[in-house]
C-alpha cells in the first residue's frame, strides 16, 4: 500500500509539474484574464532555433476598459517581459510603439499597443513563450504563447557586451569568480558561528528554560565570557569584511551607474473603432453546453457592411469560420476554429441591428474559464473583431455582467 502511494504522489508530481511548466495563465482567475489585458496577434518566429541564435516575440494588446477595481492599475506602473520556465533566453531588445522598455512605464486602459521582444536562445530545451506585463502591486499579466524549441549545447554560449568604458565582457562570466569568492566566505563565517554555538550543547531547550526561569531582566547571565569574546570577534571580522569590501570594490570599479527606477511614456495608438458602436444587451454562459451567449445592438456609422469574425477573451480565440479559418500554430495554441456562430449577418452601414452571438467550444472548460461563475464579481470583458467588405479589421471592446445558465 505504501509503495503504491508513493507512486501515485510521484505521478501526480510529474503530471503537476507538466501543467505549470507549460499553462502558468491558466492558473490565473478567469475574470483576471477577461477584464485586464487583451493579447492579440501573437507572433513568435522562428519555432526551431539552436542556442546563441535570436528569437522574436510580437504582437499586440489593449488594457481592459473593464479592469477589475479590486487591482492595482495598468495605468500607475507596469514593465513589459517575456515569461519562460527559467533563464532560457537574453532579452536583447524589447520595445511598445517603438519606445524602449528599459524602464517601467504606464499603459492607457482601451488603448493599443503594439509590442516586440528581441531574445536569444541560450538554453537547449522545449519552451512555452509568453508575452508578459507586470503590474506593480497587480503580479503578472500573462499572454498567449507558443512552444519554442531550441536545439545544441549550452556549453561555449557567451553573451558579449561592450560598457560605457568601451570594455567588453561576458555577462555569462563576468563577476563570477567574485559571487563564488563572496558567497563562499560568508557561508564559512556563518558555519563558524554555528558551530560555536554546537559546542555549548545543549543550546535549545534547557538554554530556553533557563531563559524563562531567569525572566527577560536576567537572560543575559547565561552568557559566559567566552560568549562575548565570541561574539566580539565574529562582529568585529563581519565589520572589517563589509569595510573592506566596500573600499576594494570602490577602488576596483570607481566608475558606476546606479539602477535606473525612472519610468517612461509610451504614446498609446488609439483604436479607430468610433465608427462602430455596441452595446451589450444580455450576456449569459449556458453550463452544460459550454456555451456563451452574448446578445448585442450593433449600429455602423461607417460606409461599409460589416460582420463579426472573431470574439476574443483570456487569450482564448472563437473564429467565425465563414470569415477566418486559421489553424492553431501548434497543440495548446488557443484557437477555436469554426465556434462562434453570429445570427443577425451583416450590418448595413448607417443601420442599427441586434446581434447574437455564440461563443461554443470545450476550451471554456480546459482553460478553467468556467469558474468565473464563482467569482463574487462574474463580469466579462472581450474583443469583437469586426470585418468589412474589404477585409479591414476594427476592433472593439465589449463588457459587463455575466448570467450564469445551469439547464
Amino acid at each position: 500500500m505504501r509503495r503504491f502511494l508513493t507512486l501515485t504522489t510521484a505521478l501526480l508530481c510529474l503530471l503537476v509539474v507538466d501543467f505549470a511548466a507549460a499553462h502558468g495563465e491558466r492558473a490565473q482567475q478567469p475574470g483576471l484574464r477577461m477584464r485586464t489585458v487583451h493579447w492579440v496577434d501573437l507572433d513568435i518566429y522562428p519555432l526551431d532555433i539552436q542556442v546563441g541564435e535570436t528569437l522574436t516575440v510580437r504582437g499586440k494588446f489593449i488594457p481592459s476598459r473593464f479592469w477589475p477595481e479590486h487591482m492595482s492599475s495598468i495605468e500607475d506602473t507596469a514593465f513589459l517581459n517575456v515569461g519562460v520556465p527559467g533563464p532560457a533566453f537574453l532579452r536583447i531588445d524589447s520595445r511598445v510603439n517603438g519606445v524602449p522598455m528599459i524602464r517601467s512605464t504606464s499603459f492607457e486602459v482601451g488603448k493599443l499597443y503594439e509590442y516586440e521582444m528581441t531574445l536569444r536562445a541560450r538554453s537547449p530545451g522545449r519552451y512555452h513563450v509568453h508575452p508578459v506585463i507586470s503590474v506593480e502591486g497587480a503580479g503578472p499579466i500573462i499572454g498567449n504563447g507558443l512552444w519554442v524549441e531550441v536545439g545544441g549545447s549550452q556549453a561555449g554560449f557567451q553573451a558579449p557586451v561592450t560598457t560605457l568604458l568601451g570594455d567588453v565582457i561576458d555577462l555569462e562570466t563576468y563577476g563570477l569568480n567574485n559571487v563564488l569568492a563572496w558567497s563562499a566566505l560568508w557561508f564559512i563565517l556563518g558555519l563558524s558561528w554555528f558551530g560555536y554555538w554546537l559546542t555549548k550543547c545543549p543550546i535549545i531547550i534547557p538554554r530556553f528554560r533557563r531563559v524563562q526561569e531567569l525572566g527577560p531582566a536576567r537572560a543575559d547571565e547565561i552568557l559566559t565570557p567566552n560568549d562575548r569574546r565570541a561574539g566580539a570577534l565574529f562582529f568585529t571580522v563581519t565589520f572589517l569584511l563589509i569595510t573592506g569590501g566596500y573600499f576594494w570594490a570602490e577602488e576596483r570599479w570607481p566608475i558606476t551607474t546606479p539602477l535606473q527606477t525612472g519610468k517612461i511614456d509610451v504614446p498609446p495608438r488609439g483604436l479607430a473603432n468610433e465608427h462602430i458602436q455596441v452595446r451589450v444587451k444580455d450576456a449569459r454562459y449556458r453550463i452544460p453546453g459550454r456555451s456563451f451567449r452574448l446578445e448585442l445592438t450593433v449600429t455602423n456609422l461607417g460606409s461599409s457592411p460589416v460582420q463579426v469574425g472573431e470574439f476574443t477573451t483570456a487569450t482564448v480565440r472563437f473564429l467565425n469560420a465563414a470569415l477566418i479559418d486559421v489553424a492553431p500554430r501548434d497543440s495548446h495554441d488557443l484557437v477555436a476554429r469554426d465556434s462562434l456562430r453570429v445570427e443577425g449577418g451583416a450590418v448595413p452601414p448607417g443601420a442599427t441591428r441586434t446581434l447574437v452571438l455564440y461563443a461554443e467550444d470545450a476550451l471554456w472548460e480546459t482553460q478553467r474559464l468556467t469558474t468565473l461563475i464563482y467569482d463574487p464579481d462574474s463580469r466579462f470583458a472581450g474583443l469583437l473583431h469586426f470585418l468589412d467588405a474589404e477585409g479591414q479589421r476594427t476592433l472593439v471592446e465589449v463588457g459587463g455582467p455575466m448570467i450564469p445558465k445551469f439547464s
